[in-house]
């Protein structure tokens, strides 16, 4: 992906991240000096502004995911370039999903916070459709700068929506994809 346009992605790699921080505050404010200070003095002590915040920071990401996607069909960008951006991505998102996993995880423990793991289970969803949007672009490039043909690309694609599988895909695809170019 080209260095003018890597801006992007850059709120979708961060979105995770976002979401994990977000809850951290949420959940630490009255324990963490630095949580608290965030609530009272960013957030106006309102929770929900921060959850509004991240909520519109969601929508921002999803706009610009879907601008790249279009943008990198319509002007046919490099499919290996692509590739090692969507799995570049992945791999940086790893830390915070399973940070974000195991907040979930303690959010369900108590029913006054499963509305939270379910809030975090869509933004994770979200998550993962945007960063396979960017493997899906670079997939319908690969075919048709014919570095690929063939079905099995599609599974590569339909792996994009299944969590941890979508990162071994977006691995898998790049590596073959770069052993292909190479050999062309």
């Amino acid at each position: 992906m080209n260095k003018k346009r890597i801006w992007l992605v850059i709120p979708t790699t961060l979105l995770p991240y976002f979401v994990l921080c977000s809850s951290a505050v949420i959940f630490f404010s009255t324990k963490d000096p630095l949580c608290k200070f965030i609530i009272d003095r960013i957030f106006a002590g309102n929770g929900l502004l921060l959850i509004a915040t991240l909520l519109i920071f969601s929508l921002v990401a999803t706009v610009l995911s879907v601008i790249c996607f279009i943008i990198s069909i319509r002007e046919k960008w490099n499919a290996l370039s692509l590739a090692k951006t969507a799995m570049i991505i992945k791999l940086l998102q790893v830390p915070a999903y399973i940070l974000i996993f195991i907040i979930g995880a303690i959010f369900l423990t108590t029913i006054f916070a499963i509305s939270f793991s379910f809030g975090l289970l869509l933004l994770d969803c979200l998550t993962l459709i945007l960063t396979g949007l960017l493997t899906f672009a670079a997939a319908v490039n690969a075919v048709r700068q014919q570095i690929v043909v063939g079905k099995k690309w599609g599974l590569i694609v339909a792996l994009q929506l299944v969590f941890c599988a979508d990162v071994v895909a977006s691995i898998l695809f790049f590596f073959t994809l770069k052993k292909r170019v190479k050999s062309a």
